[in-house]
């Protein structure tokens, strides 16, 4: 985590070590009134604690037992919530999956992300159990690959023209009839 105290998120994590630490501090200088540790951190386990969002949350007892030991091994660092290692990082896609999204995405500018999805199962760089729809449509999402986001090129639905009355959508088969010498016939 960065040590810098304009950086948003190193704040709000000091905010919640801050948080903490008010939860096991009567155990950490010996003035909680029960008489054993366990005993108070489940009285306060039963009122809700605010937390960095200002969301009402409730807490087992064990979570204050936690803190306490990671604040007396790490001090106040120990209190502060860990940052994941691979935070923006796909981990069901492979390089090699990546690496061919980048390049259909360049070769198809308009490729959606269900056919390019479709295109990396036949080509084998995923496999269908590995990687769902939804991890392909929130890469090219994270990593602005829409085909919108480019200027000169007009995103279109499937059932979209360029002019109005280009296009006609009916929901019956058999629309028009037509008289064929004297009979009726549907087209």
């Amino acid at each position: 985590m960065k040590d810098t105290f304009n950086d948003e998120n190193y704040s709000s994590a000091v905010e919640i070590a801050h948080m903490r630490f008010g939860a096991i501090a009567p155990v950490i200088q010996g003035l909680f009134p029960e008489r054993t540790k366990t005993a108070y951190y489940k009285k306060i386990a039963e009122k809700p604690f605010k937390n960095s969002q200002g969301k009402e949350v409730f807490y087992k007892y064990n979570t204050f037992e936690k803190w306490e030991a990671l604040y007396k091994r790490y001090g106040m660092d120990g209190l502060m919530p860990k940052v994941r290692s691979d935070s923006g990082v796909s981990r069901v896609l492979p390089d090699t999956a990546i690496e061919e999204i980048f390049r259909l995405k360049q070769q198809f500018p308009r490729i959606n992300a269900t056919l390019i999805y479709v295109k990396l199962i036949e080509d084998g760089f995923i496999k269908k159990s590995e990687a769902s729809l939804c991890a392909v449509q929130r890469f090219i999402k994270k990593n602005d690959l829409k085909s919108a986001r480019n200027p000169n090129i007009k995103d279109r639905k499937a059932f979209e023209e360029e002019f109005p009355c280009d296009m006609y959508q009916a929901d019956t088969c058999h629309s028009i009839y037509i008289n064929d010498n004297g009979i009726k016939r549907k087209t």
